[in-house]
């Protein structure tokens, strides 16, 4: 398995981050034993459950009220009805990639830290009942810590589709089957509509999703990456460069940027808190030949929020995207 790759967006977000970040420290008890409930949480499953996580088989109490969230278990939980006492963020004001719907609510949630740099005693202070954290193994997150507090959930991530899995044990745990099934159902009718309407365009069109983070080189999405799975459910057709399913993310360098010379349309992500695209990708526009390309020249460089789409309900949003694309061609 090439962490690398997986980490990639994750590590520069995290690096970002960490100037702004709060220290993390020691693990810590507040002392107050009451808990009252958080506006919007999880009533709980109606009994004790266990869920199998990266760090075993936990025990997660009934009536889980008081849920501190960390890295994409934010989104996962929104995704369900459930917000957060407290929740992690890559950077000063944004949680992970919310849904416009989503971020208003997000307002409301207790920061704890940036990135990786999570403040154990800010945790602490929140008397969470449940602690949730789904991020890349390649990062430490300071489990062992995370325990002393309260019953914890790690989902550690090695490839996209694990977020995915993670957000239905996230549901078990806080007793929200119902919505994770109907979340998952509505993608899944979507994506079969798209697949049925769209049949000749799909067949006819060859997708890839390219990025970069400057230092001479890019990145090209392939079939198993978190897009690149949405677009494999819908029936899209990929590039040589996206086909490859050996890993779910290739770096090349800019002097390569011929390997998409076969794409029909090329998606690049927008970060989801500004609707804009990184100056990096943007900077692929100078290279001569990125204006060769077939793509380029036809006008289907396609700006796409949710490159991370960690979960059904940014999924269902990439839909949407994808769907609007083949309207337009």
């Amino acid at each position: 398995m090439n962490t690398r790759a997986l980490t990639t967006r994750t590590a520069r977000a995290l690096a970002a981050a960490a100037a702004v970040a709060l220290a993390a420290t020691a693990c810590g008890s507040s002392g107050d034993s009451g808990k009252d409930a958080a506006p919007g949480a999880s009533g709980g499953s109606a009994g004790p459950v266990t869920v199998e996580a990266s760090n075993g088989k936990i025990t997660v109490p009934a009536g889980v009220q008081r849920i501190v969230s960390i890295s994409y278990a934010t989104g996962a939980l929104l995704d369900l009805g459930v917000q957060p006492v407290g929740t992690s963020t890559i950077d000063e004001n944004n949680p992970m990639e919310l849904l416009p719907a989503q971020t208003e609510a997000a307002k409301k949630i207790e920061p704890i830290g940036s990135g990786i740099e999570i403040n154990i005693e800010k945790v602490a202070s929140l008397r969470p009942d449940l602690i949730i954290v789904e991020g890349a193994t390649a990062f430490d997150w300071g489990v062992s810590k995370l325990e002393g507090i309260a019953p914890t959930l790690y989902f550690g991530i090695d490839k996209p589709v694990d977020l995915l899995n993670a957000q239905e044990k996230i549901a078990t745990a806080v007793g929200k089957q119902a919505e994770f099934k109907k979340l998952k159902s509505d993608y899944e009718t979507k994506a079969a509509k798209i697949k049925a309407d769209y049949a000749d365009k799909l067949n006819s069109t060859k997708w890839t999703i390219a990025s970069s983070y400057g230092g001479g080189e890019f990145l090209v999405d392939t079939s198993t990456s978190w897009v690149g799975r949405v677009l494999a459910d819908a029936g899209a057709k990929f590039s040589q460069a996206s086909a490859d399913t050996a890993d779910h993310e290739v770096t090349y360098s800019v002097e390569k940027l011929d390997v998409l010379a076969d794409a029909d349309v090329i998606l690049i992500p927008k970060t989801a808190a500004t609707g804009e695209v990184p100056q990096d990708t943007k900077d692929l526009e100078k290279q001569p030949s990125w204006q060769n390309l077939k793509a380029v020249k036809a006008g289907k460089v396609v700006p796409l929020t949710y490159a991370t789409t960690d979960r059904y309900g940014t999924s269902i949003d990439v839909l949407d995207q994808i769907e609007a694309v083949l309207k337009a061609q």
